[in-house]
């Protein structure tokens, strides 16, 4: 997803400090292995109608997903078994790519279920009041480091004054394990958009950490 300009900020709207609680998962996220175990389940079911000697499956053999790590594992609330939409993080030609994929509970077992929406499953879309919260907070870091006087006053207002209108376009990081969405956001008569980062860590949206 392409960067965004900065949000230029210039008011002095009252703050919205919001917050919106977080439901956590009835069941331990899958692991590494558990994830990997699942991914080969699945591959092996889809090239199973192959003969052993097939030369098909043989060169389909050397492209069995290979995954580095899981992260950022969101609790699905209207799945039917208990299910986890998680981030995989996989080799792809050396270089890692990640992709979000829906994991679910089947007779005590992580399994990814063979279905078109596992394809092209949309991106979850943080609430705009956590947004918010994060968007401030944002602010606050970076007038933490920030020296130039001027730069340090716009901050200040824009932490104080900022208020999200929109957010949209979320979609899986091409260069980290984040979700990455366009956030529009104004002050009186201002507006401006720009791309923000997040988590998923410990039952909450989060910053994701800056490269």
């Amino acid at each position: 997803m392409p960067r965004r300009t900065r949000f230029l900020l210039r008011s002095t709207l009252p703050a919205l400090l919001l917050a919106l609680p977080v439901a956590h998962a009835a069941v331990s996220d899958p692991t590494l292995a558990q994830a990997q175990a699942a991914m080969d389940r699945l591959f092996d079911e889809a090239i199973a109608d192959r003969p052993a000697s097939d030369t098909s499956r043989l060169v389909a053999e050397a492209f069995r997903p290979r995954l580095q790590a899981v992260s950022g594992c969101l609790p699905v609330t209207d799945a039917g078994p208990p299910s986890v939409d998680c981030i995989v993080t996989a080799e792809d030609g050396g270089d890692a790519v990640h992709r979000l994929l829906r994991f679910s509970q089947v007779d005590g077992t992580w399994a990814l279920l063979h279905t078109q929406q596992q394809r092209h499953r949309p991106a979850p879309v943080p609430p705009t009041a956590r947004v918010q919260v994060l968007l401030r907070e944002g602010f606050a870091a970076r007038l933490a480091r920030e020296q130039d006087a001027g730069t340090r006053a716009d901050l200040t207002l824009a932490m104080n004054s900022a208020e999200v209108l929109d957010v949209r376009d979320c979609a899986v990081g091409d260069d980290a394990p984040v979700i990455e969405c366009t956030v529009r956001a104004g002050a009186g008569s201002e507006r401006g958009e720009q791309t923000m980062a997040f988590a998923w860590r410990d039952g909450q949206w989060v910053n994701a950490p800056q490269p």
